[in-house]
């Protein structure tokens, strides 16, 4: 109801595995970087916790747990410099744009300073540091490399009006979905590709959407059920070679696929990060307002509590409140 909706995707190269068109066969990263990653809680000897962002969050510390998490995978990234954030110096702004995010309005909103807010925000930059090492060496022996950390953060703004164009939020939903698998595919589907996606809003069947997404490419439906849908997407590039895309729709994905998992926690992580700064600014325009979390139940009593204070403030519901 409150706060930004944050889309992400990540993506990894796996030396010497190459493209199963079995879409029963998952390369679980959690066994080959089970020196540093750990998919269920308790971790020991200070792995990193990879798993549905949701159980994460609600672990003790969970807030620190993510940003933990996502900050040592995203100085894996090969174009992350060394200095570029090495002392704990690192605005929301910067991190944005190392996954990607440069159209993100939250600029417009008056509570959203990402200019201004630094990371790392609840873990300590030197824990950080060493779960970098740790992940670095992990992945250096089973010959892993991250290729792509990226994240679509659509403010409340910028909800509405993609919303509002379609009337439908689980079309919107799917449009900046189907965007990341576009750049996932054409940035590295000539190396084959698999993708693990959560299925979208209870859907079963996605050829249409595949269709309309990729008209330039081949289709072949692998499985189609409740549980998981698998497509492979075949296209001829201009140059020469080919791209090969298998696309995994499954329920509970994060529980499948150890990069669905991590882009999971980079969501609730940017959304936490934000809501952050949305809550601080309001507490401060509005006295004895009580934080929340922006979901429905407690974000309907948040409301009811600012609204007589949005005159004042010149604040427009249609800047606060996503339509759906």
């Amino acid at each position: 109801m409150l706060g930004p909706l944050v889309v992400s995707a990540t993506a990894f190269e796996l030396e010497g595995v190459g493209l199963e068109t079995d879409s029963s066969f998952v390369p679980c990263m959690w066994r080959m970087l089970r020196e540093a990653v750990a998919k269920k809680a308790p971790v020991k000897k200070g792995r990193i916790l990879v798993a549905d962002s949701k159980v994460v969050h609600n672990l003790a510390e969970g807030n620190k747990l993510l940003e933990r998490g996502v900050l040592a995978f995203l100085r894996t990234m090969p174009t992350f410099e060394v200095g570029d954030g090495g002392a704990g110096a690192l605005s929301a702004a910067r991190l944005l744009e190392h996954f990607g995010c440069t159209n993100h309005e939250l600029a417009s909103h008056p509570w959203y300073a990402p200019e201004d807010v630094i990371v790392p925000w609840m873990a300590e930059s030197g824990d950080v540091g060493i779960a970098t090492n740790m992940l670095l060496g992990a992945m250096c022996t089973a010959k892993v490399r991250t290729v792509c950390m990226r994240t679509a953060v659509v403010s409340e703004k910028a909800f509405n009006r993609l919303v509002g164009g379609t009337n439908n939020k689980a079309s919107a939903l799917v449009s900046i979905t189907l965007a990341h698998l576009y750049h996932l595919h054409t940035h590295f589907g000539h190396m084959g590709l698999m993708v693990g996606v959560d299925k979208q809003g209870g859907r079963d069947h996605y050829t249409q959407l595949l269709l309309e997404a990729f008209p330039e490419a081949q289709l072949k439906v692998i499985l189609e059920s409740a549980k998981a849908s698998s497509y492979l997407l075949t296209e001829k590039m201009s140059g020469g070679g080919v791209r090969r895309t298998m696309v995994c729709f499954r329920e509970k994905g994060e529980a499948a696929f150890m990069p669905t998992a991590l882009a999971s926690m980079m969501c609730k992580y940017l959304r936490e990060l934000c809501m952050h700064s949305f809550n601080k600014w309001w507490c401060e325009q509005v006295a004895g307002l009580r934080p929340t979390a922006g979901y429905y139940g407690d974000g309907t009593r948040w409301l009811m509590d600012v609204e007589p204070h949005l005159g004042r403030l010149g604040v427009e519901r249609g800047m606060l409140v996503r339509v759906r």
